[in-house]
Parts: structure tokens; C-alpha cells; sequence
């Protein structure tokens, strides 16, 4: 009786809905312009700032305190992101050496001589750092408080200009900062040119689908009215809820934004269509179209919305502000698609379906049909093979065997924050990084700090000597600079404490001190720190490690861990929406673990292609936590466009009769609708950074095997399978999963 009323009332509640998007379409699209507009003019969007990298970890990190000790014992820190490379082919010059050395000194006094130390915004001292050659030098520049990342770039460059006029002198300024900052350019030169291609996309490819002009500009109006709204209020949301959205990643806001209108858009322009082609006027096909697919877009928007709020779970602070801002971007693309796009449909009726905005003919509907009814007849013997039990079994066996393939290489995937080795090859911070890892140095530009304490231990030369020989022969380190190094009066306040009861050493790992082979390194030597300080004569000493290197480590274990309890939350909001969606549970459970696959498979073949045949280091730290999420949230939606279909065919028959009715009739929307957003997704790689084409090639794989693998074919075959056990616990009536539809049968129309 309770559902029976609960089902009347969502009937009402459903043909109001529709009556009032359609009846009052001119009132729907003037309140979307004026929103629009208003939200343009009032809230106005701004771009989010970068941190520096020690912002990436907690201060109370073992790392980050271990550094604060080193700075309240030693005058003369060595952690800077800025560093500037000297260099020429032939070798520098006995005076340019000497000048790059002098040209230090110079300006570090400068700096002590100036009365209240250096001002804000400038270099506060320059520290030359010897490398043992004669066509290199390394000079370590400070920055003093209150300088921004692109300042400090700036002032390192101005510092560098000083040798521009020696004849074959080359100067780079390089390190995390710089690399920063040049990723930051790159995204932002190539923003624009990104946007712009995905909007010619949507149109060739909606333009192919419908064959019309109108629908492909319907949806870019539709995805502009978004634009306009989404990243304003998002901005605004942001800075009263205290969180900050990397600005790295707009274009997989931009991208995800103009995915799910296009997506969404394409599913009622199909049902839409099929209404005008049965011969009813544009308010009823429009109603019709919100009654068969609105419910759908509706449960596959608040799924994405779910799966990617769960990111507020991730114990990594960087990542928590993923979270609204993903859910956002995907509630304001559900809320125009559910209310914009039926009323322009309304207002456009069979003019969104021609060549040219003239009148259709009934031949051209005639014509449509014949072509979907072909089709549709090939895929429907395909899918009537898999309601086969026997041939059902083949085919799970073998997609899940060809998916288990590609996820082996997950097994040893990386983690780096290697922000230099994502630049193009011709930048002119990673030449000069690459140039210093030619000299088998490439790890000076973030030297890893070992920190010795014991009460006067600056007085143990020998011990502290042997212990620099025994890091020096450590896996991966190039150099170690220690007391051994320097004479004892100068050594102090620089690798020696002044009050005597602390040393410390610089490591030089021979690979880029933030990828994934150094950070290894790092771990190792920190294991074995304490242990070489007793076999070097010092074993009551305490030995603790710094620098860059473990940040990047901690970051990479964050990362991890946020991704396990991401994942773990976004399925289940997952299977709780699916669930009450389908009223079963076996059905999403199974469903969900076949997504979690293809997800796991597109990992697998990403970190194949850069880790194994590409050679690099390992994946961005958030290129693949960004891909899994999406993924997830993205495969639940697919799941409710396809599974949907069939579960409201089975309302009135049985289960294999209902996948070959409804898989062949919605193949065609969510085959577009999944094209499209594979490809949106792939043009990020324009932008020509590692870690976009990383994010590009996960989440475009990833969707076409979704599309292409898991619906067909994997998606019916698991359903025939499964029988009538697809509804557990509840049990299957015997024509069909469902009791008839308590709307009545006119609904459509009105």
C-alpha cells in the first residue's frame, strides 16, 4: 500500500516536472541567461595559487621537523627550489668558474651589508656549490620571504643575466620552483587552444550523430550556460568553505564539465528524436524523452556527484578540495541538462534533427529509422548470443582474462613528483636539469640532508669521515658533502653546528631528486642511516634525514593511502545509489566489480606505456589518483545509462528478452555519449605536459573500454548469468523483474 502511494506520488511529482520544462520553456531558458549573467557580473571566478612543495605535507612531518632542526643549528640553509646552472660544452674558463663563484660571494654580502637584511621579494643569498667540474657550476639561490613562485623565477633569471655576455656561456635556472612555475605556463598558454578543440569536437561528432547543425550548437549553448555559472561559483564556494582547487587541474574540471552535458544532452536528443519520429508534437516528445531517459540522467548525475565526493574522505588535504569541486562541476552540468536542454528542445522541436534549420519531412524521419532499425538488427544478434548461458560464460571468461592482462603492469607502478621530468624536452628547465644529470649530478639541485646529533660530535673528525665515506657508497648517490670536505674553520655553521653538538651531510642522488628511483634511494639510506653511524664509530649518535626527496615519499604514501579510502567510500556511495536505483543488490555489487576492472585495466596500460615503453621515472602523483576516481564515478554512471534501460524493459518481460530490446535501442546514445567524453578526455593531452597526457590517456582508455567492452559485451553477459538472481534478495516475477509501472500508460504524452 506505502509503495503503491510512494509510486503515485512520484508519478505527480514527475509529470509536473515535465510539464513545467516544457509548458514554461521561455521562462526556463531567460532564468538560466540571467543566472548566467549575474553570476558572471557579481561572482567573479579567479585562478588558484600554487604552494611551495614542503605545502604538500603536514608540519608536524617527521621530515618537516627534522629540517627544523637543521635550520636552528646551521646558519646556511641548502633547501631552495631555485637553482642556476652554468655551463659550456667545451668547459668554463678558469675566470668564468672563478667569476660564478665571486658573483656569489658578492651578492650574499651585499645582502649581510645591507641594513635590515635582504627586503622582500629579493634574493637573500646565493650559495655556490662545488661539483667537481670544469664545465659546471651550481649556484643555490635563496629567496627571502614574501617572494611568489613566479618572482622568485624571475629574480634567478635577472641573477643569471650576469653571464649572458660571456661568448658560450649557458645559463639555466632550474630545481622544483622553476618547474613549477613553467608547468603553470605551458597550462595556462595552452588552456584556450585545449577548450577550443573540445568544442570542435562536440560539434563533429554530435554534427555526425544526428546529422544536424543545431544539435551540436544546442549542447554548446547548454555547456557555455555551465561554463558561465560553474567556475564563479566555484571560486566563491571555495573561499567560503576554506578549500583551494589545484589550478593544474582545470582542464579535467573543463573537460569533465563538457563531458557530462554532452553526454547527458545526447541521451534526450535521442529520446527526443524517436518521439518526433513517432509522429508527436515537440512538448510531448520532449515529455517523452524526460519520462524514458530523465530518471536515468538524474540517478547517473547523482552517482558521478557521489563517487567523486568521496574524495573528502582522503586523508591528503590536496586532495579533500577535489572533492566539491568534482561534484560541482557534474550537479551544475545535471541541473541545465534536466531543465535548459528539454526546454530548448521544446522551443527547437524538428529543427534540432536537420541538415539546415529548415523544416524536416517525413521522409527524413522514414530514413532514420530504416538506418537505426539496421543497426539495431546487427547488435541485436550479438546480444541475443550472449542471453545464452554457454556463449554468456565465453565471453566474461575472455574479457576478464584480456582486462587482467592489462592490469599486471599496475603491480609496479610509481609514484613521483618529478614536476622537471614532465616538461618538454626542449624547456629550458629540464635541459638544465638533464645537463646535471649528464654529469652524473642530477640530484644537487635537492640534496637529501643527513642530520647527526650527539654532544660533541663536531670535535669526531675521524668517525664523521668515515661516515661520509660510508654514504657516499650508498645505492644511488653521486656526492656527499660533509665535514671531510671543508677545514674546520669553515666548516662551522656549515656542516658543522657552531655550539659543536651537531654534523651534517649532503647527499647527491644521481637521479631527479623527486622521482620515484631517488625517493627509493632515499628510504634506504634512511633505514641504514643509524646503522653506518655505528660502524663508523659513532653509535650513540642520532641520525635523522631531510630534504625534498622524503617529502616527495611521504607525498607518494599519501597519495596511496588517500587513494585506497577514496576508492573504498566512492564505491560504496556507489552500490548504495545503484542499489536503491535497481532494488537489488547482487546486480550492482557484480556490475560495480566489472567497472572497478576496465578502471584497474586503464591504470595497467598507462603505467605500461610511460613507465615501460616511454621510460619514465613513474606516473604524477595525481595523475593516476584523479584517473581511478573519475573512473569509478564515470563507470557507475555508464552503468546506470545501460543497465537502466534494461531494467525498465524488464518491467514488463523477462530478463534476456529485455537485454535484447534494450541494449541494441541505447547502444547508440551511450556509444556516442562515450566517444565523445573518451575523446574530450584525450584532448588534454594538447597541453604538453607528462602528467596531462598521463591523466589524458588513462581516462580516454579507460571510457572506450568502458563503452566499447564492458556494455556490449560484458555488461549482458554477466546479466544472463546472473538470471533472475540479478535481483537479489528480491525475487523475480516470472514475466519480468518488475510489477507494471504505476504511471499510467498515457504519461508519455502529458
Amino acid at each position: 500500500m506505502t509503495r503503491t502511494v510512494l509510486g503515485r506520488a512520484s508519478a505527480r511529482a514527475g509529470r509536473a516536472y515535465r510539464a513545467a520544462v516544457t509548458s514554461g520553456r521561455w521562462v526556463v531558458v531567460g532564468a538560466w541567461l540571467l543566472l548566467a549573467t549575474l553570476i558572471t557580473l557579481l561572482v567573479p571566478s579567479h585562478g588558484g595559487g600554487g604552494g611551495g612543495f614542503g605545502d604538500l605535507v603536514s608540519p608536524t612531518s617527521p621530515v618537516l621537523q627534522v629540517e627544523q632542526r637543521i635550520l636552528e643549528q646551521f646558519r646556511v640553509p641548502v633547501l631552495t627550489g631555485t637553482t642556476l646552472v652554468v655551463h659550456q660544452p667545451d668547459g668554463l674558463s678558469v675566470l668564468t668558474r672563478a667569476d660564478s663563484v665571486l658573483w656569489a660571494l658578492g651578492t650574499t654580502q651585499d645582502v649581510l651589508d645591507a641594513p635590515g637584511g635582504a627586503p622582500p621579494g629579493s634574493i637573500e643569498a646565493a650559495i655556490p656549490l662545488p661539483t667537481g667540474r670544469s664545465d659546471t657550476t651550481v649556484t643555490y639561490l635563496f629567496m627571502s620571504d614574501g617572494t611568489g613562485l613566479r618572482n622568485s623565477v624571475r629574480l634567478g633569471q635577472e641573477y643569471a643575466s650576469h653571464f649572458n655576455n660571456q661568448v658560450g656561456v649557458q645559463t639555466y635556472v632550474t630545481g622544483f620552483v622553476p618547474a613549477q612555475v613553467a608547468q603553470g605556463e605551458y597550462l595556462r598558454s595552452r588552456l584556450r587552444l585545449f577548450e577550443i578543440a573540445s568544442v570542435l569536437l562536440i560539434v563533429l561528432v554530435v554534427a555526425a550523430a544526428f546529422r544536424s547543425l543545431l544539435a551540436p550548437l544546442t549542447v554548446l549553448a547548454v555547456a557555455g550556460t555551465g561554463y558561465a555559472v560553474y567556475f564563479p561559483l566555484l571560486s566563491s564556494i571555495a573561499d567560503r568553505l576554506g578549500f583551494e582547487v589545484p589550478s593544474q587541474l582545470e582542464p579535467v574540471l573543463v573537460a569533465l564539465l563538457l563531458g557530462v552535458v554532452t553526454d547527458y544532452c545526447v541521451l534526450l536528443f535521442a529520446a527526443f528524436r524517436d518521439g518526433l519520429d513517432e509522429g508527436r508534437t515537440s512538448v510531448l516528445a520532449a515529455r517523452g524523452a524526460l519520462r524514458r531517459e530523465g530518471s536515468v540522467v538524474a540517478v547517473a548525475g547523482l552517482t558521478v556527484a557521489g563517487g567523486t565526493i568521496a574524495l573528502l574522505a582522503a586523508p591528503f588535504g590536496v586532495f579533500r578540495g577535489l572533492g566539491p569541486a568534482l561534484a560541482l562541476t557534474v550537479l551544475v552540468g545535471l541541473a541545465l541538462c534536466l531543465t535548459l536542454t528539454p526546454a530548448l528542445m521544446t522551443v527547437m522541436g524538428w529543427r534540432l534533427f536537420t541538415v539546415l534549420p529548415i523544416r524536416g519531412s517525413r521522409r527524413a524521419a522514414t530514413r532514420r529509422r530504416a538506418r537505426r532499425r539496421q543497426d539495431g538488427d546487427r547488435l541485436e544478434g550479438l546480444v541475443r548470443r550472449l542471453t545464452r548461458r554457454g556463449p554468456a560464460a565465453v565471453a566474461v571468461l575472455m574479457v576478464v582474462a584480456v582486462l587482467g592482462i592489462a592490469v599486471l603492469p599496475l603491480a609496479h607502478a610509481r609514484l613521483d613528483l618529478s614536476f622537471t621530468a614532465g616538461l618538454p624536452r626542449d624547456d629550458g628547465v629540464y635541459r638544465g636539469a638533464q645537463l646535471l644529470g649528464d654529469a652524473g649530478l642530477r640530484g644537487i639541485t635537492a640534496p637529501t640532508e643527513v642530520l647527526v646529533e650527539q654532544e660533541g660530535v663536531a670535535a669526531q673528525r675521524p668517525e664523521l669521515a668515515r661516515l661520509e665515506d660510508e654514504l657516499a657508497r650508498q645505492p644511488g648517490v653521486a656526492r656527499v658533502i660533509g665535514p671531510a670536505d671543508l677545514p674546520s674553520d669553515r666548516a662551522r655553521g656549515l656542516v658543522l653546528s657552531t655550539s659543536g653538538d651537531a654534523a651534517r651531510y649532503l647527499v647527491v642522488f644521481d637521479s631527479d631528486p623527486l622521482a620515484a628511483r631517488a625517493v627509493s634511494n632515499a628510504r634506504l639510506l634512511q633505514q641504514r642511516a643509524a646503522g653506518l653511524a655505528a660502524s663508523s664509530g659513532l653509535p650513540d649518535a642520532r641520525v635523522a634525514l631531510t630534504g625534498q626527496t622524503l617529502i616527495a615519499g611521504e607525498v607518494g604514501q599519501l597519495t596511496r593511502s588517500s587513494l585506497e579510502i577514496t576508492l573504498l567510500v566512492a564505491m560504496a556511495i556507489e552500490l548504495v545509489i545503484l542499489a536503491l536505483y535497481l532494488r537489488a543488490l547482487l546486480a550492482p555489487v557484480v556490475l560495480l566489480a566489472c567497472s572497478v576492472l576496465s578502471v584497474a585495466a586503464a591504470l595497467g596500460l598507462t603505467t605500461w606505456l610511460f613507465q615501460d615503453v616511454l621510460g619514465q621515472e613513474g606516473l604524477t602523483f595525481y595523475a593516476p589518483f584523479a584517473a581511478a576516481v573519475l573512473l569509478v564515478a564515470l563507470g557507475a554512471d555508464y552503468t546506470v545509462f545501460s543497465v537502466g534501460a534494461i531494467w525498465n524493459e524488464a518491467r514488463r518481460r523477462p530478463m534476456d528478452e529485455a537485454l535484447v530490446v534494450a541494449v541494441p535501442r541505447a547502444s547508440h546514445a551511450i556509444t556516442t555519449a562515450g566517444a565523445i567524453l573518451a575523446a574530450t578526455f584525450a584532448l588534454v593531452a594538447v597541453i604538453p605536459l607528462a602528467t596531462f597526457r598521463q591523466i589524458a590517456f588513462a581516462m580516454s582508455v579507460g571510457l572506450l573500454l568502458d563503452t566499447f567492452v564492458v556494455r556490449p559485451f560484458l555488461t549482458p553477459a554477466v546479466l544472463t548469468l546472473l538470471g533472475r538472481l540479478a535481483l537479489w534478495p528480491r525475487r523475480a516475477p516470472r514475466a519480468g523483474l518488475f510489477p507494471p509501472d504505476p504511471e499510467p500508460a498515457g504519461g508519455s504524452r502529458g
